[in-house]
């Protein structure tokens, strides 16, 4: 397979894509940022066309640009590229390419999957058709971080803030499921946490979901490098709660209390915070909400009941959270929004 890769600054700190797209619809510029707004404030970023689904925002360290995965057969289905879509563009902005392979899916995590230095990290099967931890440098092509055997994949990594390591969660099928589907029971997958250096050494399990009848995935690293939030369930359970452990496995605590599907946790610039996507409440949908890390009563931050809205990203500058959503309560299509977070008024 061809790999269409380009080389352009986005951002000072990681050269990227700046070149044009037919896909979707431009984000909004400064004079109409409001033209797809919804009433609880949230406004339209990008649209893909037909059946692609635009998922899983990431800020670039300057908060200038977001990049996301797009799935070209609908949601979580199909080929999956990473692109870059410039929020300074105004009109005539597409987003970029950054790393689009005919038949493959190059899948980044919302949160710290963008590093000024290191680069993008994502998980690929682009080469043997196993899920591995790859990162594209600044100006250069993909390098593969991880290499296994066995039936798992390594997937969902994200930086620490010094770039050098990479945490990532492994997924093994305790039943006889194939390999990436979500079992009857809602309970059979069960995922381990791992920390790798940039350069593929120093490999280290950090919590065994297996041995501890866990499922636990998306582990996003915290400004500081001394913690990491993900979520968690117990095997056979269907309920998504969030945890918070120190970087080297132990402290392990539960963040959220509440009954519901707590999930797609990631943090706030200043630490303080994490911003997630539940049901909280007994809502039909999830919304996005944000609780402190040191406990309390989480905050609603996106009120639009017909809608689900998911894998939040919290920008640099503390004022935006980038998130994805599509209307009714099926997998569909989705496309991406931004609000301004809790207690800003955006720009």
């Amino acid at each position: 397979m061809r790999s269409r890769l380009y080389a352009a600054a986005v951002v000072a700190a990681l050269a990227l894509t700046a070149c044009s797209s037919s896909e979707g619809q431009r984000p909004p510029g400064p004079s109409d940022a409001r033209a797809g707004a919804r009433a609880d404030g949230a406004e339209l970023l990008y649209r893909g066309k037909g059946h692609t689904s635009a998922q899983n925002p990431a800020f670039s360290p300057d908060g200038g640009s977001v990049l996301f995965t797009l799935f070209a057969g609908g949601y979580n289905e199909g080929a999956a590229a990473l692109r870059v879509l410039s929020l300074r563009g105004g009109a005539q902005s597409r987003p970029g390419t950054l790393l689009d392979e005919t038949d493959r899916a190059a899948v980044n995590l919302p949160g710290s999957s963008w590093h000024p230095s290191a680069g993008v990290t994502f998980a690929s099967d682009r080469e043997g058709g196993r899920d591995e931890v790859w990162v594209m440098p600044p100006g250069g092509r993909p390098a593969r971080v991880t290499r296994h055997g066995g039936d798992s994949g390594y997937l969902e990594p994200s930086f620490s803030p010094d770039g050098a390591w990479i945490v990532f969660q492994e997924s093994r099928e305790s039943g006889t499921e194939e390999e990436g589907a979500e079992p009857a029971d809602g309970g059979s997958v069960l995922g381990s946490l791992w920390k790798v250096r940039r350069d593929g050494s120093g490999r280290t399990r950090l919590l065994d979901g297996p041995a501890t009848g866990t499922d636990n995935r998306q582990p996003n690293w915290s400004p500081k490098g001394d913690r990491l939030v993900f979520q968690r369930r117990e095997r056979g359970g269907h309920d998504w709660a969030l945890f918070v452990m120190n970087a080297d496995g132990s402290g392990l605590r539960r963040l959220t209390g509440a009954a519901g599907e707590h999930t797609d946790p990631s943090w706030s610039p200043d630490g303080r915070q994490v911003v997630f996507s539940s049901t909280a409440g007994g809502l039909e949908v999830p919304q996005i909400f944000v609780v402190p890390v040191d406990g309390g009563r989480p905050v609603r931050v996106t009120r639009n009941d017909g809608s689900y809205d998911g894998a939040p990203s919290w920008s640099p500058d503390g004022r935006w959270i980038a998130f994805e959503s599509h209307p009714g309560d099926e997998d569909r299509p989705t496309a991406l929004w931004r609000i301004p977070a809790p207690g800003t008024d955006g720009p």
